[in-house]
Parts: structure tokens; sequence; C-alpha cells
């Protein structure tokens, strides 16, 4: 029988199947992972992913996984697994417990008993909810679920209070349960590629929050209780239908990374230009009109990209940007570069491509560290002689004849 073991045998005719329903490649697979699975003994790690197994013959194998007493980490992602044995929640002092990329439709109530769970991923599954008893897991400190078709959250989500990364992405939920509020020590909440029109106010209590990733949503405005998450460090808005921001978002004192493309955005508070510590702003693909002087304020600014607006005048206030790496101003409406376009030392790359130009401050000349320069349609007749002694310069793109 090609060595294959007994128990597996007996398990599979306990359960009423016939031994003809698997090949002879199966049963021998089978027997070598029953082998592999006995040698863990005492071990606390088994990997059982990318074995192509599916439920039935998973379940062949619990015999051999719930005398794992001391198993710590199982790993099932990259099967074909539609749900999972119950022998699996029997593994008591299991912490982190994979199950990416299988065709798994629904988490049993009995996950609750896999009380020192920590690390509990679930991502490009066929979810379309998730059990209450989730919120039995008071240890869990990971937990991702991208990738399924989710459209709400249990309320009970909100008793995991040792929760700090959450992952919700590529789902169908629509809004976000009040009581995410009590996820006091969250870090990182990933919402991208969802369907969420408006956020709950109780938001603003996510004070440890330093991640939040909205990006393709359908928000067509912030609470201004945004204003509260002092520890936030990256807030992605991309795609989504915002026409405004709240004033509050000044108050985001540790924001280093702010995405606001492809929103519908005409103008950004002053407040925004009080955030210190920004290094990171790109609002391209929005119908910005001007560019206040605050700009200036933003002395850490090393990437700032307004492609796709409708600006049509830079302030001089854009040479205070002395960290400045990348600007990107392309497909606007400017008639004009300021000479002080000149301090920005640091400068890699400028892109002006697509607006009014009809001519170059001579000071672009002082640009040393300049790499990469494209002028493409505008009206430039001629390039002022400076442009020859940007020593760095290595890709420069005009219709300039």
């Amino acid at each position: 029988m090609l060595g294959v073991n007994k128990e597996i045998i007996m398990s599979e005719l306990e359960k009423g199947a016939s031994m003809s329903e698997l090949t002879k490649k199966e049963i021998k697979e089978l027997s070598k992972l029953a082998s592999n699975i006995r040698q863990v003994g005492d071990g606390e790690e088994l990997d059982l992913s990318y074995k192509k197994l599916n439920s039935k013959q998973l379940g062949l194998l619990t015999k051999e996984i719930k005398l794992l007493k001391n198993l710590k980490i199982l790993a099932l992602n990259n099967n074909e697994l539609t749900e999972l044995p119950v022998e699996i929640f029997t593994l008591s002092n299991l912490t982190n417990l994979v199950l990416s990329v299988n065709k798994i439709t629904e988490l049993p109530a009995e996950i609750a008993t896999l009380s020192n769970l920590t690390t509990l991923i679930v991502n490009n599954n066929n979810l379309a909810k998730l059990p209450v008893e989730i919120g039995n897991l008071s240890n869990l400190t990971t937990l991702e679920i991208s990738h399924n078709q989710l459209t709400e959250l249990p309320v009970e989500i909100a008793n995991l209070s040792s929760l700090n990364r959450l992952i919700l992405e590529k789902n169908k939920l629509k809004n976000l349960p009040v009581e995410i509020a009590n996820l006091s020590s969250l870090t990182i909440l990933g919402l991208k590629d969802n369907k969420i029109a408006k956020l709950p106010v109780e938001i603003g209590n996510l004070s440890s929050l330093t991640a939040l990733n909205l990006y393709n949503n359908q928000l067509k405005e912030l609470p201004t209780e945004i204003g509260n998450l002092s520890s936030l460090k990256a807030l992605n808005l991309y795609n989504n239908q915002l026409k405004k921001l709240p004033v509050e978002i000044g108050n985001l004192s540790s924001l280093t990374y702010l995405d606001l493309r492809k929103n519908k955005i005409s103008k950004l508070p002053i407040e925004i230009f009080q955030l210190s510590e920004l290094t990171n702003l790109d609002v391209r693909d929005n119908q910005l009109v001007e560019l206040p002087a605050e700009i200036g304020n933003l002395s850490k600014l090393t990437n700032l990209v307004l492609n796709n607006n409708q600006i049509s005048d830079i302030p001089i206030e854009i040479g205070n940007l002395h960290s400045l790496i990348y600007l990107y101003l392309s497909h606007n409406n400017i008639k004009e570069i300021p000479a002080e376009i000149g301090n920005l030392s640091n400068l890699l790359s400028l892109n002006l491509e697509n607006n009014q130009l009809t001519s170059l401050p001579s000071e672009i000349g002082k640009l040393s560290k300049l790499i990469s320069l494209e002028l493409k349609n505008n009206k430039l007749s001629k390039l002022p002689i400076e442009v020859n002694r940007l020593s760095s310069l290595i890709h420069l793109v005009t219709d300039i004849l």
C-alpha cells in the first residue's frame, strides 16, 4: 500500500469515505505528511503551506495534528481548504494561525477556544462574515482578513483590547462599527479597497494609531475628530470623493505622509501647513486652483506632488523648502516659476510638463543636484543658458528645437 499510514486509512474509513477517492499519489503524499507531523513531536511550529491540501485531506491528518500539544505556530496558507476541522481548535497553546490563500467560507465559533492566539491571518479567502466569538480572542495583536467578502464587522471586534494591527483591505465594508473606538492599542488600520462612505466620529478615539489607509473608498468627508489622532504618521486617502478637508487635520502633529491623490479637493485648508513633520504630500489629480504661501512652512518636505490640478501661480515661499527632493507640477496652468526655485539645493527631480511657461528663471542653474528636468508641452522658445551649469543633469525632456 505504498507505505501508507494505517491511521490515515482508518480515519478515512471512520468517516465513511472510500479509498478510491484518493489517488495513489495522494495517499503517498498524505502518508509522508503524517510522518512529518509526528516528527514535530514537542515542537512549536508546523508548516503545511503550499501542500495543495483540501479540507478532506487535512481532516485525514487531524489525528496527528491534535497530538501536538505544544504547537504554537500553524501555517495552512496556500492550500485548497474550504473549512477547518474542529480538531484544529483543540490546540490550546496556538499563538499564530495562518490561513491565507484558501477557499474558506467561514470561521467557526470554535475559534474562540484558541485563547492564546496573538496572530490570525485569513487573507484571500471567501469569508462573508466573522463570528461574534472572534471577540473572545483577548490576546490577539494582529488580525488580517484582506481580500474576502466582508460587508460588516461584528461589534464584538471591539473586545480585542490587545489588537495593534487590523488589516481589512479589499472587502465590501460600507461602514465601521462605532465600537471600534475601544481598540485603544490599535496602531495600524488598513481599510483600502472597500466601499466606506463615512467614518464614525469615534475613530478619533484611536489615540495610538500611527497608520490609517483608506485608499479607494467612497468617502465624501472626514469627521473633525480625525484631528484627535495625535500619533498618526501616515494617512492615505487616495481615490475617494473628498471635496474638502476639515481644518482639524492641522492637529495631526506627528504626520509625515499624506496622500490625497484623486479626490475633488479645490482648496487645502491653511491649517494643513502647520504639519511641521510632513515629508510627503501628494495632492495630484484634484481641482486645486492655488498653492498658498504657507506651503513654505513645511520645512521637512521632501516630496511635493501637485500634478493634474488647475494651479496657475507658484508662491515665492516655495524656495523655503530646502529639504525638497522631488517637485512635480505637471499638467497645471502655471505661467511663471519664481526665482526662489534656485534655493532648492537638494532638488533631484523637477517636472514642469504641460503648463503655460514662456520662460524659466536663470536661478534654475543653481540646482546643482538636479538629475531630471522635464519641460515638454509648454510655451518655451529657449532655455536659459544657466541650464548648462546643471552638472548632475542626466535627464532633460524638452520639445525646444
